[in-house]
């Protein structure tokens, strides 16, 4: 499945984000791979939590879990990136010199 969905060098422009073009100064183009060890380090630790399951499926379940379990990670990782880009706006629309009380009064 990695050598499939995985390959960290495509040279057929299948994956751009995962392959890097460099000129050299001989101005021939050097492909690099670009590859994001960081995230891959998460997600394993992620999938660790996992392995007493995937150790007694059969193939057939293996095969159908770990790519839907990859989509529903992918599918956290990018809301919860959303989130963090929305909070940080917020505060930044805040912090714009219009200083606003956002407390609630209470009219007893």
């Amino acid at each position: 499945m990695c050598r499939t969905f995985c390959n960290p060098a495509p040279s057929d422009g299948s994956a751009p984000n995962l392959v890097g073009k460099q000129i050299d100064q001989n101005g021939n183009v050097q492909y690099y791979q670009e590859f994001n060890t960081e995230a891959c380090e998460q997600l394993n630790a992620w999938l660790g939590g996992f392995e007493s399951i995937l150790k007694r499926m059969t193939i057939q379940n293996f095969n159908w879990f770990l790519p839907v379990m990859l989509f529903y990670y992918s599918k956290h990782v990018l809301s919860r990136i959303a989130k963090k880009k929305a909070k940080e706006n917020n505060d930044s629309d805040d912090s714009d010199g219009d200083k606003r009380d956002n407390t609630i009064l209470d009219n007893n």
